[in-house]
């Protein structure tokens, strides 16, 4: 019946169109009727125009004295191609046409099939889309609004939310996609089935409130770069399946939504800087809220101070705000870090001072205080006068008993304490670590701030090895201190440097080694020195037994040499008689065949007796027990007489 229904749609169609061309070949016919008289005169008036061009081009032509044979032949050939062309021309329009005709019905039939598919669609889709928004909207009931915390991994029952590394969430919506707008995870591939992506089923929207450290999200409606970045970070809206949610979430409790989030007023990321005026440099000094880590951001000043830009490495933009810093030159808050060297009771070297301080041009002077009762808050150790250059003084350094004992600064006008931390440096020649891990020994300590009771001249010891690349300076220091030592790496990545590395670092960089790290270091040494005097001992030996093995086979080579080759490389080859008479019955020419000859044999000792000197010379830089000199003469005499018999025979 089916099949009944679609013929008789067919011809419905097909008595429909014979109508409509019926139609539309009358209407041509009465149109043509109608035009005749006009076509008619027109085509007359297009004869006579047509031969008086023809005349003129005649007296044209005749002007230029061809051949009247020429110039029929011309005129022949210029008609046939004007009707050859035309015609072609026509039966082109005519395919133009019927093309045009058949794209025309081609698109009326589609307009027809899709509708027909959408209606069909609608109504099949229509109940199971309802059965979906039902559940989207007892989803919602349960799930939006609830806080919750973002996670690369899945996260366990038994972690607390402020350990979970990943921002506060809350979420917004839950959706599904439908057939003419399927909706899919941003960042994974959709599902497929055969070639058509289908919809990833129920999806959970959940829009960013906080990064981790608690520190508010930037809508995208307030950032002006959401439109231009191509990755996921910085987007405040993530969508997650909902069969991946527990595995990329945790909800949250009342309580612990409550922790969760900061107090209002610490919820921007506030960047205090200085400069920016004239166009010049914005540099960021103090950020807060206080205890966030600066690695974690990307600070831009890319637009001016105004048109500040956070934004969290993995989390994306936060809101911010910037404040000018500019009256404030000295931040006592943060405290002066010294690294001194005491030379002796009353001598202390200063190699390196660290400060917060804005001012272009700081001026620091030092007193030695040992074996005087002045105070500390006395006249004497309060006084900035300004130095030899006229140059006012902005820190005072004092030091009592071999040891800092305040550092003073002076800013507006008025002397206040600034807090400090000493540092002490190791002596030359001590182990010490830096922050990869690698442990060296420390060079000669440069010559800084010298403090003492009476002038004395220290050796200057500049630094004479390149600097370690990626070890840079704590922080702003005076520029005739540059703070750098030598450093010998002896060891990186639990693995003997030899030879050792030598560069120059920042004496911030450097920590004293500790006695575990020391025993550690002696005995992993000791081992070193071990293998490389057993790598020297192995390669004497293997000479030696060269030597043993070639004077035999070479002794019973000539005593046997009458009696045929398979006794003499018998006895050669086993150093004994059982086995060399066995070696004897096989032949001669097998155990030719087998033994290597003088040359090969001169080539080993002489390679190998150059790897020996070269161990030898390395125990020697180690300062290690090597092989003796008789030893090694020993070895080189054997080799030579061997050359020469092997040579000359």
């Amino acid at each position: 019946e089916e099949d009944d229904d679609d013929d008789d749609e067919e011809d419905e169609d097909e008595d429909e169109e014979e109508e409509i061309h019926a139609v539309r070949g009358a209407a041509a016919a009465s149109s043509a009727s109608a035009l005749a008289p006009p076509l008619q005169r027109s085509a007359e008036v297009g004869e006579i125009a047509a031969s008086r061009l023809s005349a003129a081009q005649a007296a044209i032509t005749e002007a230029l004295g061809l051949p009247q044979e020429l110039l029929e032949c011309l005129a022949r050939w210029e008609r046939e191609q004007a009707a050859a062309e035309g015609q072609w021309r026509l039966k082109q329009s005519r395919m133009y046409l019927e093309f045009e005709e058949r794209k025309r019905r081609l698109q009326e039939q589609q307009m027809g099939q899709r509708k027909k598919l959408r209606e069909s669609c609608d109504a099949a889709l229509r109940p199971l889309y309802a059965e979906g928004a039902a559940v989207c909207s007892e989803l919602e009931r349960l799930l939006v609004g609830r806080l919750c915390r973002l996670c690369e991994h899945a996260p366990a029952a038994a972690v607390p939310q402020q350990m979970l590394p990943g921002p506060l969430a809350r979420v917004s919506a839950v959706s599904f996609g439908q057939f003419e707008s399927p909706l899919r995870a941003p960042g994974g591939p959709s599902r497929v089935l055969g070639a058509v992506p289908v919809s990833a089923g129920i999806l959970v929207t959940l829009s960013k409130i906080c990064d981790r450290n608690g520190i508010a999200m930037l809508p995208a409606s307030d950032d002006p770069l959401a439109g231009f970045s191509r990755s996921g970070r910085g987007a405040t809206e993530v969508k997650l399946p909902l069969r991946l949610l527990g595995a990329r979430v945790k909800l949250l409790t009342e309580a612990e939504a409550q922790a969760a989030q900061r107090p209002a007023d610490q919820r921007t990321f506030v960047v205090r800087y200085a400069g920016g005026e004239h166009g010049g440099p914005v540099e960021p000094v103090q950020i807060l809220p206080e205890g966030i880590s600066l690695a974690e951001y990307d600070i831009s000043f890319a637009a001016g101070a105004a048109a500040l830009r956070v934004e969290h490495r993995t989390d994306g933009p936060v809101r911010c705000r910037a404040e000018p810093a500019a009256q404030k030159q000295v931040f006592a808050s943060s405290p002066v870090e010294l690294y001194t060297q005491e030379v002796d009771p009353e001598t202390h070297n200063i190699v390196q001072v660290y400060f917060s301080d804005l001012r272009d041009q700081v001026a620091v002077d030092v007193l030695n205080l040992t074996g005087t009762d002045t105070a500390l808050d006395g006249p004497e150790t309060c006084s900035f006068e300004s130095d030899a250059t006229g140059t006012a003084l902005n820190y005072k350094i004092v030091v009592r008993d071999a040891a800092v004992a305040a550092v003073l600064y002076q800013e507006d006008g008025r002397v206040r304490p600034s807090p400090f931390v000493e540092h002490r440096l190791p002596a030359a020649g001590s182990f010490v670590t830096l922050p990869d891990g690698a442990l060296g020994r420390l060079g000669q300590l440069p010559r800084g701030l010298v403090v003492a009771r009476e002038p004395r001249d220290l050796p200057e010891h500049p630094p004479q090895w390149a600097p370690a690349p990626g070890l840079r300076p704590k922080g702003k220091h005076p520029a005739e201190l540059p703070g750098l030592v030598d450093v010998s790496i002896v060891q990186r990545g639990g693995a003997v440097v030899w030879p050792h590395h030598e560069c120059s670092v920042p004496v911030c960089a450097i920590t004293a080694a500790d006695s575990a790290r020391l025993r550690q270091w002696h005995a992993q040494w000791d081992a070193h020195l071990r293998a490389r005097s057993a790598e020297a001992e192995g390669l004497a030996v293997q000479i030696e037994e060269l030597l043993a093995r070639s004077k035999a086979a070479g002794g019973s080579g000539r005593g046997s040499s009458s009696n045929g080759g398979g006794a003499a490389v018998g006895n050669g080859s086993s150093g004994g008689n059982g086995e060399g008479g066995e070696g004897g019955e096989g032949g001669g020419e097998n155990g030719a065949e087998t033994r290597p000859s003088a040359k090969e044999v001169v080539s080993e000792l002489t390679e190998t007796y150059g790897r020996l000197e070269e161990a030898q010379r390395e125990l020697l830089e180690l300062q290690a027990e090597g092989l003796s000199e008789e030893r090694l003469a020993s070895l080189q005499r054997g080799i030579q007489r061997y050359a020469a018999l092997a040579r000359f025979g």
